[in-house]
């Protein structure tokens, strides 16, 4: 197997990683530049190794380090794949859907529509703009859709998301996509792999204007989160507002392993 290019001579690591961290770093944007696609096997430690010229105990924490993050899957008897999220969405979904209905079994408390409010490809505001790490020259998408059930409003949410990478999402794709985690879809159909989130959690208010346009009454108590995407090679890529109804929800946080 052909050494890679990042590896060659005139390639410096940042010094402030141990050299497997380092590797690691380099194989997650290795995998976010499209080396390998979601469930394509990756070469065994010894391949990767032998073309990193690290040894293979190197190569193994390395890959172990990925494979906590997510962004990485072993399979027993296989090897080693990149995490696809659409081949098991039932566990990406208790790792990032965290609001839940109080009685699950009633059906006007299942999600079964989802409206976009709004599309555009604007600049962000200045705390967006620090967040996401883009400039006043920087289009991000900037977009809102609302969760609905028979019952009513579930969630608000409102999305800032990278101009450059997110350049495939459009109005269509993202209001018609299959796949039931956000995330997902994006990893599918846009090429953009998340590997962790930060997330804010508070009490708030449902604003007036919402309020108005989805037949509530004002004040409407809602969880605020807030949370910050990273891809596998932890870049901040979508900034997430959510505002989730709590008269029949809760928030309910499961362990991500």
């Amino acid at each position: 197997m052909d050494n890679f290019s990042l590896i060659e001579s005139d390639f410096v690591f940042p010094q402030r990683l141990t050299l497997f961290e380092q590797v690691s770093k380099t194989l997650a944007e290795m995998i976010c530049h499209g080396k390998w696609a979601p469930g394509e096997m990756l070469p065994n430690e010894i391949e990767l190794a032998h073309s990193f010229n690290v040894s293979q105990g190197t190569m193994r924490r390395a890959l172990n380090l990925l494979v906590d993050k997510g962004a990485l899957i072993r399979r027993q008897g296989k090897g080693t794949f990149v995490a696809e999220m659409r081949a098991n969405e039932a566990h990406f979904q208790k790792r990032y859907i965290k609001l839940v209905p109080d009685d699950p079994e009633k059906d006007e408390c299942v999600p079964t529509a989802t409206k976009l409010l709004f599309f555009d490809r604007v600049v962000a505001p200045l705390e967006i703009q620090t967040i996401l790490k883009q400039t006043s020259e920087d289009l991000v998408v900037h977009t809102a859709r609302a969760l609905m059930a028979s019952s009513g409003l579930v969630t608000f949410d409102e999305i800032w998301a990278r101009g450059k990478e997110f350049e495939k999402l459009t109005q269509e794709n993202l209001l018609n996509h299959k796949e039931k985690l956000l995330y997902s879809f994006y990893q599918t159909e846009l090429g953009v792999s998340i590997g962790r989130c930060e997330e804010t959690i508070k009490a708030a208010l449902l604003p007036p204007n919402l309020c108005y346009m989805f037949s509530m009454p004002s004040p409407t108590p809602v969880i605020e989160i807030r949370r910050i995407a990273y891809t596998v090679n932890d870049e901040p890529v979508e900034y997430h507002r959510q505002l989730c109804i709590t008269d029949k929800y809760h928030y309910a946080p499961m362990p991500e392993a």
